[in-house]
């Protein structure tokens, strides 16, 4: 009689533990290829936003501001009252709006009414579009879109208690945000809020502050104004969603950026949608903390990445490069401001 051969459970047991080890083996290979992957493009990402920055620059002679804001006027708008305690008003477009015609986003550009605040009712359409160039494939805390949120106790320096805007309001994210320098222009007192630009005296240390960096409301800065040189300035970076919500489009008076859920850290206001700092903030004395990329205390207005061990940061020359989170805090600093004379090192 023929006897028919095959596999005992044991010889098949065997081969399934192997092709598992194998697997186990391979995974982690694949998973590191499709981050370098998504790293690649978050990197593309800001060097398309260089390109669109130095466009805007030939033609206006200066780059876009953080946002844009009308001083001296109050009043009422599609909901929302204005000015907030840091001199936010209308209209509240941001850089990433200014720079769409530079980024083949013309026709929604064309569409915007820039009579009419960011965040009126007409917007809504243009304000929640998701642009594939604002956003890094590796951040995991959504792409598309949040609501507005406003704080509704304390102040835009110390804002809390945060609830939706209503009317609802739904801004695009962006994973990307400009760099305001050393301080938090949303930190300043109400008394230095009309004019980010000119010194605030700062009692507590006796010093006086500016927005040393090249993006902050209204700035108007050019080539000539970042005497550091641009290859030694720190312009965009990335902030992944994962930590808090940021946008593209535009600010709203008395807006809240806050922590998602499991940070440590604490709301800000409304400049701080669509900006960062690097600290020492003097407005945080005697707490000055250098918050580098990545920083683990997780504040909404650093820089921030889940490539894992630094971030994706554009400079002013257009390169961008991968900022380690482990980079000495006062290279940071020097590299985060525009006209500070700091000599730095090699990042």
């Amino acid at each position: 009689m023929l006897r028919r051969r095959g596999f005992t459970l044991i010889e098949l047991l065997v081969v399934i533990a192997i092709i598992a080890v194998l697997i186990a083996l391979l995974l982690p290979a694949v998973q590191q290829a499709r981050e370098a992957a998504r790293r690649t493009q978050c990197r593309n990402n800001l060097k398309q936003i260089a390109v669109a920055l130095h466009n805007y620059h030939e033609s206006h002679r200066v780059f876009p501001p953080a946002y844009v804001g009308s001083i001296g006027v109050s009043g009422t708008a599609s909901g929302v009252t204005f000015p907030d305690d840091n001199s936010n008003g209308q209209s509240g477009f941001a850089w990433g709006t200014l720079l769409l015609p530079q980024m083949d986003q013309a026709p929604l550009y064309n569409k915007l009414n820039f009579s009419l605040p960011c965040w009126d009712s007409s917007h809504a359409t243009l304000a929640s579009t998701k642009l594939s160039v604002f956003l890094c494939p590796s951040a995991t805390g959504g792409s598309d879109g949040f609501v507005v949120e406003k704080w509704t106790s304390g102040s835009s320096a110390a804002p809390s208690v945060p609830a939706p805007i209503t009317p609802a309001l739904f801004f695009a994210h962006a994973h990307y945000v400009t760099n305001a320098g050393i301080h938090q222009p949303w930190g300043r007192a109400p008394a230095y809020s009309d004019d980010f630009s000119k010194p605030e005296p700062i009692p507590s240390t006796g010093q006086s502050v500016i927005q040393d960096g090249p993006f902050y409301r209204n700035s108007r800065i050019t080539v000539a104004n970042v005497t550091d040189g641009l290859s030694n300035t720190v312009f965009i970076g990335e902030h992944s969603s994962r930590l808090s919500n940021k946008t593209w489009y535009g600010t709203v008076p008395y807006a809240a950026t806050c922590p998602k859920p499991g940070w440590p850290s604490e709301c800000n206001s409304a400049g701080c949608l669509v900006g960062a700092h690097s600290g020492p903030d003097t407005h945080d004395h005697p707490q000055v903390i250098i918050h580098a990329p990545n920083h683990p205390f997780g504040h909404t207005d650093e820089m921030f990445s889940e490539h894992g061990g630094g971030a994706n940061i554009m400079f002013g020359d257009g390169s961008v490069r991968f900022v380690s989170q482990f980079i000495d805090g006062f290279v940071w600093v020097g590299v985060s401001t525009r006209n500070g004379g700091e000599v730095t090192s090699e990042l």
